[in-house]
């Protein structure tokens, strides 16, 4: 269990870098700079993180983790519609998060999510052979991922209602 002081700590680095990734990559960002922006010292930031990478990671982690758990308290089901809600309230870190990601797609993960991906293989026609409901299965998360991507970088995003029922509506013709 972390003590009071280690989680103030993680969380003044993550914050700085949530700032400094508003206007740069993270290939850009230097330990050096983070630690300046957070106000600690390098040693200290190196005994919780390896490198800039890491720190993301653990905010992507927390993140998803945080996302998973407001979708487990509602007594609603699971909805897309809850998922772009939550993603369109927390733009801006997602942006970042989502123009920064690791080897690894941060909205696919958001969208890989187990709550979800049970739901959609419940809703895929019995009409398709096992093999294909994995291909329909990756159509409608990565075609979902494009849709939701396009709508976090508008300038003017649409309600997320609105995006919901486009992707909805995409995938009944499916």
């Amino acid at each position: 269990m972390e003590n009071q002081r280690i989680r103030l700590t993680k969380k003044m680095l993550k914050s700085a870098l949530i700032k400094l990734l508003e206007s740069k990559p993270i290939e850009k960002v230097t330990v050096y700079e983070l630690c300046a922006e957070a106000q600690i010292n390098r040693t200290t930031f190196y005994k919780y993180y390896g490198s800039q990478h890491d720190l993301m990671a653990d905010i992507q982690a927390d993140f998803l983790t945080e996302l998973e758990n407001s979708l487990r308290e509602t007594n609603r089901p699971l909805s897309l519609l809850m998922i772009l809600t939550y993603i369109g309230t927390h733009r801006e870190t997602c942006i970042v998060l989502m123009n920064n990601a690791l080897n690894d797609g941060f909205l696919e993960r958001i969208l890989s999510l187990s709550l979800l991906t049970q739901k959609l293989e419940n809703q895929i026609s019995p009409d398709y052979f096992v093999a294909d409901r994995e291909y329909v299965k990756d159509f409608v998360i990565f075609g979902s991922y494009a849709v939701i991507r396009r709508w976090l970088l508008s300038d003017q995003p649409e309600p997320p209602e609105q995006i919901t029922d486009l992707i909805l509506a995409l995938f009944e013709k499916i």
